[in-house]
């Protein structure tokens, strides 16, 4: 028995089979949520080492990367909601 090449041209509409509802891409979108403060982590890094140390050679250095990231990742991130008036007032 040979098969039937695959593709795109061998994708037939079953007989009697409905074509679903298209969405309209261009109606009205609804109200946006109103917005709530940003609070800033003291611990960014928190997460990732709770999961341990990276199961790698060289896993210390390769947490050490992560983390570096992880936290430049957060202080643009806090930057952001500063500009946008976002920031949490700080607790004490």
């Amino acid at each position: 028995m040979t098969r039937p090449p695959q593709g795109r041209g061998n994708q037939r509409r079953r007989p009697g089979a409905k074509q679903s509802a298209g969405v309209d891409l261009w109606r009205t979108p609804g109200p946006l949520p109103d917005l709530e403060p940003i609070a800033v982590s003291q611990d960014v890094t928190a997460l990732i080492r709770s999961l341990g140390e990276p199961p790698m050679n060289g896993g210390i250095e390769a947490a050490y990367y992560f983390g570096t990231v992880i936290e430049r990742a957060a202080a643009l991130a806090t930057a952001l909601a500063l500009s946008a008036d976002l920031l949490a007032e700080p607790r004490d």
